[in-house]
């Protein structure tokens, strides 16, 4: 029997240096965390072994040595996980269940192309698509630079209109 797979795309959208991959970072490499593994009731799978690597090495780098993922200005990357229960449970009960796996698809692009005009004509198509699929997510999170926020001091509200405006 074919595995049932719900698929859920998250867009992340926020300024350089707001946080998109330390998060998407955070997010995969928190779950190869022994005591995750031990505790959780379901495995996250890098359906890419390639990016998966990426991010538990920008994980570790965070962890370890306090330095966040170098700055992707070029590419948007969607990166797609699968989550499995550990224990599906009895047959009755799997079958019970409306998917037998989720799989999470987070859209990961550059900060900059809020910021900066494109420099080529298939640039600004590739933004086009990118944004084009952001907005056709399940779910959207903005991310806030609490450090530019907190430089703003008494004018939050003006960097808040200026960055979601931007």
């Amino acid at each position: 029997m074919a595995a049932r797979v719900k698929e859920q795309s998250i867009a992340v959208f926020g300024e350089s240096g707001s946080g998109k991959t330390v998060l998407l970072s955070s997010f995969y490499g928190a779950t190869t965390e022994p005591s995750f593994r031990a505790e959780s009731l379901y495995t996250v799978l890098a359906d890419d072994t390639g990016q998966g690597r990426l991010l538990l090495q920008n994980y570790l780098r965070m962890r370890n040595q306090a330095r966040v993922p170098d700055t992707n200005r070029f590419n948007a990357t969607p990166y797609s996980f699968t989550l499995k229960m550990k224990d599906p449970g009895d047959g009755r009960a799997a079958r019970a269940r409306p998917f037998d796996a989720l799989r999470l698809v987070w859209h990961d692009y550059p900060g900059q192309w809020f910021e900066e005009e494109p420099s080529s004509d298939e640039e600004a198509a590739r933004r086009i698509e990118t944004f084009t699929t952001l907005l056709k997510s399940d779910v959207a999170l903005v991310l806030v630079d609490g450090q530019k926020l907190l430089d703003h001091a008494g004018e939050e509200e003006k960097y808040l209109k200026s960055m979601l405006w931007g």
